[in-house]
């Protein structure tokens, strides 16, 4: 009897731990480092980086929060890298884990996530597929491609009344998540599409882009939607605007398109017109975000992104998440995780039912090197030039 109590007392008092002030709480961070998808993760990492700093700061926080960071593959495609990490992390006993970027990824942990029971929140991952797939564990702050899609198609056809669309992508889940969402979409206002999609490798440097934009004149179409992520939507938007027989062709691209790398690559003349969705991020009319990009540029040396938003935003989610409840209780965070209503950089965050998080897109295009938000007076000027174009 002495020895069972003993015991008993010794469960309540590893319980009691569970819920100190003093507790540890391990968070990873499976993120790519490199490869297509580096310039997404560099400001991911660096906003999850910063949100450590402030995290140690807050003094309204009760836990201690350690965070574990592993790598996530250079290939959208490849997901063994970062099943690997999640095993590692796993072993480490992490709470929760912040990825994956790609969307292949994180549909290929989000498996593993329900199974052991550990929350997943990607900051970049955007297919439709995950809100599908994803399961109770799963959550994202960076929207679903239907958003943008839905957006665009109703420039493209209902704005613009531009009609015979051709969707170029690479394979890879996120674009093949957001042109299956664009295509969901246009098939309800064009009777013109195109009957087929062009694909290409998703590794930009095994791609002969040449013989991509081949299949784009021999369509001739009115526009060209690329879904793609930027490394390869430099060649890709620079071989187009080399041929004469696209001459006066729209562009029209989605939030993967980080304009300021590609102005500084291609030039401003070659994208200029390039019309792409993206989220609200201006630093200058929130003090949160000045200040943000204020320590950014100061710790980094380069302004910070959206993504760097999220990446910041989604640890915070956590600690908020996490810090009033028993960690090692995972219902209990999940059930803190379709509660919260996060106030941060990218504005406010809360989870519907499947995991999701709601925020409106912006269309924007390229003017003179920089994004410009397009308004009813621009989309007006397309649609009469395309329409004039006709007669």
């Amino acid at each position: 009897m002495k020895k069972q109590f003993l015991m008993g007392m010794a469960s309540v008092a590893l319980f009691l731990s569970g819920c100190g002030q003093n507790s540890e709480v391990k968070i990873g961070v499976i993120i790519p480092q490199e490869g297509s998808l580096g310039d997404y993760g560099f400001q991911i990492i660096s906003g999850i980086e910063l949100a450590e700093e402030s995290i140690k700061k807050d003094k309204k926080l009760k836990k201690k929060y350690t965070i574990i960071y592993e790598n996530e593959s250079a290939d959208p495609n490849k997901v063994d890298v970062a099943l690997e990490s999640f095993g590692r992390l796993k072993e480490k006993g992490v709470t929760a884990v912040i990825g994956a970027a790609s969307s292949s990824a994180t549909l290929a942990l989000a498996e593993l996530a329900n199974k052991d029971q550990i929350i997943l929140l990607s900051p970049a991952s955007s297919s439709p597929d995950i809100n599908k797939e994803g399961g109770d564990f799963v959550f994202r702050n960076y929207p679903s491609d239907t958003l943008e899609a839905q957006m665009l198609s109703n420039v493209i056809f209902q704005k613009c009344k531009l009609q015979k669309v051709l969707m170029v992508r690479s394979r890879n889940a996120y674009a093949e998540g957001i042109t299956y969402e664009l295509l969901r979409f246009a098939r309800k206002s064009s009777s013109s599409l195109p009957d087929h999609v062009v694909k290409f490798d998703s590794d930009p440097g095994t791609v002969d882009f040449v013989n991509v934009v081949d299949q784009i004149v021999e369509v001739a179409p009115d526009a060209v939607f690329l879904g793609a992520y930027t490394d390869a939507l430099i060649p890709l938007i620079r071989e187009i605007r080399a041929r004469e027989d696209l001459k006066g062709t729209y562009l029209f691209t989605s939030s993967s398109f980080l304009p300021g790398k590609v102005a500084k690559a291609l030039g401003s003349e070659v994208v200029e017109d390039v019309i792409f969705t993206a989220y609200p991020w201006d630093t200058t009319t929130d003090p949160a975000r000045s200040d943000f990009a204020r320590d950014f540029d100061a710790k980094f040396g380069t302004e910070p992104t959206i993504y760097a938003a999220t990446g910041f935003d989604a640890l915070r989610i956590l600690a908020e998440a996490i810090d009033g409840v028993n960690h090692r209780l995972p219902n209990e965070i999940k059930s803190e995780m379709n509660k919260i209503q996060h106030h941060g950089l990218v504005g406010e965050t809360d989870f519907n039912k499947r995991g999701d998080v709601t925020h409106i897109p912006v269309v924007y295009w390229m003017k003179n090197g920089v994004p410009v938000e397009v308004t009813a007076e621009d989309m007006e000027k397309i649609k009469r030039e395309f329409l004039t174009r006709l007669d």
